[in-house]
Order: C-alpha cells, then structure tokens, then sequence
C-alpha cells in the first residue's frame, strides 16, 4: 500500500475521556508526512504504558488545543510534568491519556503521541461501516473500506525519522527490524545504530 503524499489541511485528536481535544494544522509548506519516531526509553514506557511509543514531532504552532478553559495553550484537564530537567511530558489529568513531550531546548518543536489522533484519521471510520455481528466475516473490512481510507494512518504512522533508546530493546518481543533507522538514544545525538 502506497503512503498518502498529499497532506491534509489538518487532523483531530483528543483523549480517552474527551475532556482534552485538538488539531494539528497542517499549513503549506510544512512536512509531510510529518516526522514520525518509535521510542523504547525508560520514560515513554512509563508515561504511555507501552513498550514502544510512537509519537510524531511537529512546529509548536501546528497543535491547537480545543476550547482552552483555563487560558492557557490547553483545555483544563491537559497537565504537563517535568519528567527531567527542561523536559515536560503532557497528559490528561482526568484519564490519563499521554499527549506530548517536548523539552526547552527545542522550544520549536513538540512530539505528539499518535495514539491519541482520532481513530478515523488513523484507520478510517470502519465501526461506523460494519455491525457488530458481521466483524467476524473474512475480510469485512476489506469490503466496506475504499482505497484511500487510513491512507493519512498509513501516512503519519511509518516511522520515517526512525527507532530511539533500541539500546532498551526487549530480546524477542521489541527487538524486531522495523522502517526507519535505528538510534542508541535520541536521534539528536547521531549514533545511530549500523544494519
């Protein structure tokens, strides 16, 4: 399957709760698809619940936050921790859901998780299309999806900029050869692991 080459205007998203929402916006000239990333360190794994997180980084002024009712960039429930020095990891305070991690010395940039952007940009609106009864069926899904739907997934899912932290890779479980190039730690610091 082809990734998707066209960008869109812009992608939703929010948390488990809903109480959290937003958009990215996607203006002219800015990447795409956006640089996405898998991380294996120690704090995405303790933030998300995951083994491996899968964020994307984008401009800050790409993320615009729904309804801020607290006057700040974000809607109330949105909180940030400062996981180490200079570095914040957003969440929803209500459900827990893990958004973002961004850190002062690239105050430019923030990494969004992509778990939280809204299902049908992710896969389409399969549930919408298929009865319960019938997910079961041999490829029902194949049957009501047309070509392009979870094109924009498929798009901002392939991890271009590549692995982070592989050095904490779980043998037989996380350690698998995935897209992209692979990182000791952050990309940022060019040690990047040979085929």
């Amino acid at each position: 399957m082809a990734i998707l080459q066209e960008a869109r205007d812009s992608v939703t998203g929010g948390c488990l709760c809903g109480a959290v929402r937003y958009t990215i916006d996607f203006p002219k000239g800015s990447n795409w698809p956006p640089q996405s990333h898998l991380c294996q360190c120690t704090q995405c794994r303790k933030q998300s619940g995951a083994l491996i997180s899968h964020f994307m980084t984008l401009g800050s002024s790409q993320l615009r936050w729904a309804n801020p009712s607290n006057g700040t960039a974000a809607a109330e429930p949105y909180k940030e921790f400062s996981s180490s020095k200079g570095v914040y990891r957003g969440f929803c305070s209500a459900c827990g859901t893990a958004f973002t991690w961004r850190s002062e010395e690239t105050a430019e940039e923030i990494d969004l998780f992509i778990g939280s952007i809204d299902e049908k940009w992710l896969i389409g609106d399969r549930t919408e299309k298929v009865s319960s009864e019938s997910l079961t069926e041999p490829g029902v899904f194949e049957k009501v999806l047309s070509a392009d739907e979870g094109a924009v997934g498929r798009a901002i899912c392939t991890p271009q900029a590549g692995q982070m932290f592989v050095r904490n890779a779980i043998k037989g479980a996380t350690d698998a050869r995935m897209v992209g190039k692979r990182f000791v730690e952050m990309y940022h610091a060019n040690m990047e692991v040979p085929d």
